[in-house]
């Protein structure tokens, strides 16, 4: 008796199967369910679960960029010493406002520019939000440019190829979200420690190393503006971003410094570690950047490019994940949300950031980091008086969705003149100021105090303020109305 074969499955006649017998469809169904869509939108609890250490984690190896150990090029001339003095006083000038900015995302679990709309009104905010979409993308170009040449280098071939190649893995990676990259972080921080390890064993085995001393006039200001625009404060606006995704706060008030404190000490112990070794690299080799040894070395070579390209996503990928979160927010301000409008943005932003990178954007450092500083300091230190003594970090999360139905709430008057009498302060004191002056003060930084005390003074009169104790006030009387027996 003769057998038929059995027909093939119904899945296999309509296409094939992959791996675990899904088809292609299920594939992409699944991959697309693995992409972040939350956009701006409050951080559901149960996706809260980031601890201090985690944090901590994060932010250090954000910070462990391969452009951080230009500190010590940017400050060769204070010597070991007094660069390390340098980066202590940044901190010490910066972690309050940090750690009030992490705090936020555990009050409020929204990004910074969201909550920006009560402070600059709904169009304020939209502008902020494409401006640090264009700063963010900046430093996205930034560090995939010295990765580009880094890799070049190592394997002796064009460093545009490899820009190209490392500008798409990062944009692929942020793709899925907070849920990836912080487990990324953590999982690769050894690797990155192991790398840049070698390297720096390697400089101090072959190379004639002394400790630095102070030569020449050290001009503290500049210096304290460069670390602070090329790290903590560069990064503060953007801590709630991911500090929304943390254990929330308790509602009785209860604080933990280790959430207060974790990013900024993240933050600033990679710039004191990496500065100083590219402080030792430039005296050694004549350049700051260490992983360029791997380029005269056999298997160091290899260990140098996976240190390299480590350090670039761990950075990049906190470039460009607030920077898809900013332009959302722009967005928002106008448009409904769609569900994909996040994954297509960070897709079209990695593309815009990398032909940065290979625009020549690295030629530019010096003048892209004191821009900067001109405009986030005075723009984080008005968000923050707003945030403790106007809001009283008791806004509900809802209220910032809210469509203005005012000018005032697109626009906050208050907020705008604060702001723009900072950046004038930050573009034009130094006409006024003794040049011996201006060389030791940190003028952005002071131009943020000033921004902030005028919008502490003023705040009180805006109209904004004035409708929303209005607004308070008729609640009030309505609840008193309503709980009054007849």
């Amino acid at each position: 008796m003769s057998t038929q074969a059995a027909p093939p499955p119904r899945s296999s006649r309509l296409g094939s199967t992959s791996r675990g017998g899904e088809t292609p469809a299920e594939s992409r169904r699944r991959f697309s369910g693995e992409l972040e869509t939350v956009g701006v939108a409050p951080i559901p609890d149960k996706q809260r679960t980031i601890t201090p250490t985690r944090l901590f984690i994060l932010w250090a190896m954000a910070s462990a960029s391969a452009l951080t150990p230009i500190v010590g090029s940017q400050l060769f001339n204070f010597g070991l010493w007094w660069m390390v003095s340098a980066i202590v006083l940044a901190w010490l000038l910066a972690f309050i406002p940090a750690g009030l900015f992490s705090e936020m995302g555990r009050e409020v679990p929204l990004t910074a520019l969201i909550v920006a709309r009560r402070t600059y009104g709904y169009g304020g905010a939209a502008l902020f939000s494409l401006l640090f979409t264009v700063v963010n993308a900046g430093f996205f170009g930034l560090n995939t440019a010295v990765g580009g040449q880094l890799l070049g280098a190592l394997a002796h071939s064009d460093p545009t190829l490899w820009t190209w190649v490392i500008g798409l893995a990062q944009t692929i990676l942020v793709l899925f979200g907070m849920r990836v990259l912080e487990p990324f972080y953590r999982y690769t921080s050894v690797l990155f420690i192991v790398c840049y390890g070698a390297l720096t064993v390697y400089l101090f085995s072959h190379f004639s190393i002394t400790v630095l001393h102070s030569h020449g006039q050290l001009h503290w200001g500049p210096a304290l503006t460069t670390i602070l625009s090329l790290s903590i404060l560069a990064w503060t606006y953007k801590l709630s971003t991911v500090s929304r995704f943390a254990l929330p706060k308790p509602r009785h008030g209860g604080r933990s410094f280790a959430f207060f404190l974790a990013p900024s000490i993240g933050i600033m112990l990679s710039v004191l570690l990496l500065g100083v070794v590219g402080m030792f690299s430039m005296q050694a080799t004549g350049n700051w950047n260490v992983a360029l040894l791997g380029a005269h070395l056999s298997w160091w070579g290899a260990v140098a490019a996976i240190g390299v390209v480590v350090a670039i996503v761990h950075t990049n990928a906190m470039n460009l994940y607030p920077s898809t979160i900013d332009v959302l927010v722009a967005m928002n301000s106008f448009l409904r949300p769609h569900k994909w409008e996040q994954p297509v943005g960070t897709f079209l932003l990695g593309i815009a950031s990398t032909l940065l990178a290979v625009a020549g954007i690295l030629t530019h450092i010096q003048s892209f980091l004191n821009g900067i500083g001109d405009v986030i300091f005075p723009f984080t230190f008005i968000m923050l008086v707003d945030w403790l003594f106007v809001q009283r970090r008791d806004t509900p999360a809802e209220e910032f969705f809210e469509r203005p139905r005012r000018l005032t709430d697109w626009i906050d008057p208050v907020a705008g003149i604060a702001f723009f009498v900072g950046l004038a302060f930050n573009l034009w004191v130094h006409l006024i100021l003794p040049s011996g002056l201006g060389n030791q003060l940190p003028i952005p930084f002071v131009g943020a105090l000033l921004a902030a005390l005028i919008y502490a003074v003023l705040a009180p009169l805006s109209p904004h303020r004035v409708a929303q104790r209005g607004r308070a006030r008729r609640t009030s009387q309505a609840k008193a109305a309503v709980s009054t027996p007849r």
